[in-house]
C-alpha cells in the first residue's frame, strides 16, 4: 500500500508541476519575478502496451520537462501494470528505482563554456571520437534504463571532457563502469591539441542479472530470485528428495543442469583501456564556409595495438551540408571508435558453443581478434531547410583479403511538414563487420512514426530490431536471432 501511495503521488506532482504552466497548452512559458529568463513547463505521457523481459505491461507515464534559462530537467515517471492491474515491483523496491524516474538533468549544450549531461545520453562523443563515438546509453530504454554522464568544459586556452556511461555500475557487487575523460589546450584560437584515455572496468557489465546473484538472466531459470538458479535448485529449496529429483532427470522431465554448470560472473572481470592524442586546426572559418583539418593516434593499453586517422578534413557549407572524412591504419588488436553506439550490445554476449551450452563472448575478445590494416572513413551531415535531416557514415579497413566495415544512416522529418505527422524518423547501424549484410550482430534498424489524432495527442509506432548469433555460427537465421521490439503508445503534450 505505501509503494502504491508513493506511485500515485510521484504520477500525481509531475501531473501538477506540468499544469502549474500557464493554462492553454503545452510549452506554456511563465516570467518568474527574477532570473535570467522565463521558465518553461511542458507535459508528455506516454500510455500503452510494451514487452520487458518476455512479459507484457501496460504502461501509464508522465514525462514532465522543465526549462529554465540554460538549465533544463526531465523526468519520466513511468507505472507498468501486469495482467491483473499490479503495478511492476522491480521499477519501485530500492533507492536506484527512484534515481531512474530522472530522465535527465543538463546544463548548456555541447561547446558551451560548461556543459553537462546527467541521465539519458543520446549521442556522445569524446574528442575527434577515436575511442568514444556516438555512444548511446539508451539502446535499451525503458527496459533497461542509465544513468550517464556527459560533461565539458570549454574555457579560451584549455578545456576538458568527461563521459561515464552509467552510475549504477558502481553500486553493483562487481563494481566497475564505461568511461573516458580528455583534456586539451589551446594555443591560439585556430588550434586544438588533446589527449585522453577511455576504458571499461568490466565488460561483464553488459549481461543482465536482475536478481544479482551472479548468474545472468539468459542462464537463470529464476532471474528475478536470488535464491535459484536451475530447476534442480528449485526442487531442492521446496525440498524435494534427491531420489524423487533423480528419477525426474532419467525420465526427462527435469533439467539435468546443476549451478555448478553454469559460469558465475561475480568474480570474473574483462578490462580495457585506451589512450590517445589528436589535433585539430581550423583553417577557414567564414559564415558560410568552414574547413577543420585534424589527426588522432590512439593505443590499446593492454594489447599495445594502435591505430591513426590523418589526414582528416570536416568542411561545413552554409549550415546545410557537413562533409567530413580521414584515412586510417591500425596495427593487430586494435578497433576504431571502440566504444560506439552499438557498444551495449557487443560489451558482453552469450552464443552457443555448439553443443547446446551458452558461452560468453565480451568485445575485448572481438579486439584480440582484429588484423592491421587501412583505410578511409567518409560521412555527411545533410540540413535541407529544415524540412529533413540526417547523416551518413562508411568506414572501410582492409588488409589483404580482410575486411573491417562499418555503416550507419539516420533520416528525420521535420514535424511541422506533413499534417497529422508528429515525428517520423529512420535509423540503421551495423558495426566492425567483415562483410556487409542486412542483418548482424551489430546491427541496430529502428523507425519512429508519430500521428496525430487530436490538438496535443499523437499515436506514435516504434520499431526496433536487432540481431544475436546464438548458435556462434556466423550468420543471423530465424526468428530466434531475430529481437523485434514493436510499441504503439499514445503521447500527449498537455
Amino acid at each position: 500500500m505505501k509503494r502504491l501511495c508513493g506511485i500515485l503521488l510521484l504520477v500525481v506532482l509531475s501531473f501538477t508541476a506540468g499544469l502549474s504552466a500557464e493554462e492553454g497548452g503545452s510549452g506554456a512559458v511563465v516570467q518568474p519575478a527574477d532570473g535570467p529568463g522565463p521558465v518553461d513547463f511542458g507535459m508528455g505521457g506516454v500510455f500503452g502496451a510494451v514487452q520487458i523481459n518476455g512479459k507484457n505491461y501496460q504502461q501509464i507515464g508522465l514525462r514532465p520537462e522543465l526549462k529554465l534559462w540554460k538549465l533544463g530537467i526531465g523526468l519520466d515517471v513511468t507505472v507498468l501494470l501486469d495482467d491483473d492491474g499490479k503495478a511492476r515491483k522491480e521499477d519501485w523496491n530500492d533507492w536506484q528505482d527512484y534515481l531512474d524516474k530522472m530522465y535527465y538533468i543538463r546544463w548548456g549544450q555541447k561547446g558551451d563554456p560548461f556543459f553537462f549531461r546527467y541521465g539519458g545520453l543520446e549521442w556522445t562523443t569524446l574528442g575527434f571520437g577515436t575511442l568514444i563515438y556516438g555512444y548511446t546509453n539508451m539502446l535499451e530504454y525503458p527496459t533497461y534504463k542509465r544513468q550517464g554522464l556527459d560533461l565539458g568544459i570549454n574555457l579560451e586556452h584549455a578545456g576538458m571532457e568527461l563521459v561515464i556511461n552509467d552510475f549504477k555500475e558502481l553500486s553493483r557487487d562487481r563494481r566497475g563502469f564505461m568511461g573516458g575523460g580528455r583534456v586539451f589546450v589551446k594555443p591560439f584560437s585556430r588550434l586544438q591539441i588533446g589527449a585522453a584515455i577511455a576504458g571499461d572496468l568490466n565488460e561483464y557489465n553488459g549481461l543482465r542479472d536482475t536478481d544479482g546473484d551472479g548468474y545472468p538472466d539468459e542462464i537463470d531459470k529464476y532471474p528475478e530470485d536470488r535464491h535459484y538458479v536451475t530447476d534442480i535448485d528449485y526442487y531442492r529449496g521446496k525440498g524435494v528428495a534427491e531420489s524423487t529429483i533423480t528419477e525426474l532427470k532419467g525420465l526427462g522431465l527435469l533439467s539435468p543442469i546443476e549451478k555448478t554448470d553454469l559460469q558465475s560472473i561475480k568474480e570474473i572481470r574483462s578490462r580495457t583501456w585506451f589512450w590517445s592524442a589528436d589535433a585539430g586546426l581550423s583553417v577557414a572559418d567564414f559564415e558560410f564556409l568552414k574547413v577543420d583539418i585534424y589527426a588522432q593516434f590512439a593505443q590499446n593499453m593492454q594489447t599495445y595495438g594502435w591505430g591513426y586517422a590523418a589526414p582528416g578534413i570536416s568542411v561545413k557549407i552554409g549550415g546545410f551540408v557537413e562533409l567530413y572524412a580521414d584515412y586510417r591504419q591500425q596495427s593487430d588488436e586494435f578497433i576504431f571508435n571502440y566504444y560506439n553506439d552499438t557498444y551495449d550490445l557487443e560489451r558482453a554476449k552469450y552464443v552457443d558453443d555448439g553443443t547446446g551450452m551458452l558461452s560468453i563472448i565480451t568485445k575485448r575478445q572481438k579486439l584480440q581478434n582484429a588484423v592491421e590494416s587501412k583505410g578511409y572513413m567518409a560521412g555527411m551531415k545533410l540540413n535541407l531547410f529544415n524540412i529533413v535531416t540526417g547523416r551518413a557514415e562508411y568506414q572501410d579497413m582492409q588488409w589483404g583479403d580482410l575486411n573491417d566495415k562499418s555503416l550507419r544512416g539516420e533520416l528525420s522529418l521535420n514535424k511541422d511538414i506533413i499534417p497529422m505527422i508528429t515525428k517520423a524518423k529512420v535509423y540503421y547501424v551495423q558495426n566492425n563487420v567483415e562483410k556487409l549484410r542486412w542483418r548482424t550482430e551489430s546491427t541496430v534498424m529502428s523507425a519512429v512514426l508519430g500521428v496525430g489524432l487530436a490538438q496535443g495527442v499523437s499515436v506514435d509506432f516504434k520499431y526496433l530490431v536487432t540481431f544475436e548469433d546464438k548458435n556462434g555460427d556466423g550468420e543471423i537465421r530465424g526468428n530466434e536471432e531475430t529481437i523485434t521490439n514493436v510499441s504503439v503508445s499514445t503521447s500527449a503534450l498537455f
